[in-house]
C-alpha cells in the first residue's frame, strides 16, 4: 500500500498530538503518516509543532499551511483557535486544490461558512468530513446489536462535559451516533454550570435530552429507552474513538467518500446553533429547519 501522506494544521489542542501518536506511532491506518505539521496559534500545555514532530516522527515544520498542499494527501485542519473560528478558512486552499480534508469539531462557529465549504467541495470533487471523535467511540459500535434490540426508541438522554456549542458537539454526536439524524427543534435551558436541551426527532421519532455538565467529572454517556428494554453506555475509550475517527478520514482520503453526509453534519450544527437561539430566547423552542434556512 503507498503512503498516505498526511498534513497536520494546528497544533494547540490535544488532538493534534493523538492523531500524530496514533498515525504514525501506532500506525491505526496503515500506510498513512503525518508527513509535515503546521504549529500557528500555540498553548501552554501543548507542545508546539517542532516538539510534536520531534516526539512523532514528522519529518517536516512548515512555515505556512500551505506549503506542502502539493505534496499532500490529506489534510486534519485541527487549529482550535476561536473554538473552531479558523477550521473553514484553513481547510479552503485544500479544498481548493482537491485534497480531501478532514477539519476538527466543530466543523465552523458559523453555520454558513461550513455550508460555503461544502458547496466548494462539492464543485471541486473534493471530499471533506468534520465530526466529534464521539461519532466514533468503540463502545457504540460495540453495543450496536443491543441497541436494535431495544425496539422503537421512547427517550434518549446523552450527557457530556463543558459548554453548549464548542463541547456540547461532543453530546450531540454520540447521540447521532446512536440514533441518527431528524431533529425537529431544540429547547435549551441554561445554567452557569450545566445546561439542558431537550429535542424533538421528527415523524414520531424519540425525544432526546442533550446536557452538557460543567460542574460534574469529565464523562460522556448514553442512556437509551425503547419499547422492548432501556440500555445505558459509557464511552471511555479515548484512543478508541480518536483512532476510529483517524480511520475514517485516511479512508476518504483513499476511496474518495466522505464518512458522514454533508447534510447530517450540517443538520447537527444546526441542532447546536439552534440550542444557542433558544437560550437567548428564555428557553423558546428553536425550529432547526429555520435554522438551516438562516432565520
Amino acid at each position: 500500500m503507498s503512503e498516505l501522506r498526511v498534513g497536520l494544521v494546528g497544533v494547540n489542542t490535544s488532538h493534534a498530538g493523538a492523531f500524530a501518536r496514533l498515525l504514525n506511532e501506532r500506525e491505526v491506518a496503515p500506510g498513512a503518516r503525518v508527513t509535515w505539521v503546521w504549529g500557528g496559534e500555540l498553548r501552554s500545555d501543548q507542545p508546539d509543532a517542532p516538539t510534536l514532530a520531534a516526539k512523532y516522527d514528522i519529518p517536516e515544520v512548515v512555515a505556512e499551511p500551505t506549503d506542502r498542499i502539493g505534496d499532500t494527501d490529506l489534510v486534519l485542519v485541527v487549529d482550535d483557535t476561536g473554538g473552531g473560528a479558523n477550521h473553514v478558512p484553513l481547510a479552503r486552499p485544500f479544498v481548493e486544490a482537491g485534497v480531501p480534508a478532514f477539519l476538527d469539531k466543530p466543523m465552523a462557529v458559523d453555520l454558513g461558512a461550513a455550508k460555503e465549504l461544502f458547496d466548494l467541495a462539492t464543485a471541486k470533487g473534493t471530499p471533506v468530513t468534520s465530526s466529534s471523535a464521539l461519532r466514533y467511540a468503540v463502545e457504540l459500535a460495540a453495543e450496536k446489536d443491543r441497541i436494535a434490540e431495544l425496539g422503537a426508541l421512547s427517550s434518549v438522554v446523552s450527557v457530556g462535559p463543558g459548554e453548549w456549542y464548542y463541547y456540547g458537539v461532543h453530546a450531540v454526536e454520540q447521540l447521532y451516533a446512536a440514533v441518527g439524524g431528524g431533529v425537529e427543534w431544540v429547547q435549551r435551558f441554561t445554567w452557569p454550570d450545566r445546561d439542558v436541551a431537550v429535542m424533538s426527532y421528527a415523524d414520531g421519532g424519540p425525544t432526546a435530552v442533550v446536557q452538557t455538565l460543567r460542574d460534574a467529572a469529565y464523562r460522556f454517556h448514553l442512556t437509551m429507552y425503547g419499547a422492548q428494554d432501556m440500555h445505558a453506555v459509557r464511552i471511555a475509550d479515548f484512543d478508541g474513538f480518536y483512532a476510529g475517527q483517524a480511520r475514517a478520514a485516511v479512508e476518504m482520503a483513499r476511496t474518495g467518500t466522505p464518512p458522514i453526509r454533508p447534510e447530517e453534519t450540517l443538520e447537527l450544527l444546526a441542532v447546536l446553533r439552534a440550542g444557542v437561539l433558544s437560550a437567548e430566547r428564555d428557553g423558546a423552542r428553536v425550529s432547526v429547519a429555520s435554522v438551516l434556512a438562516g432565520d
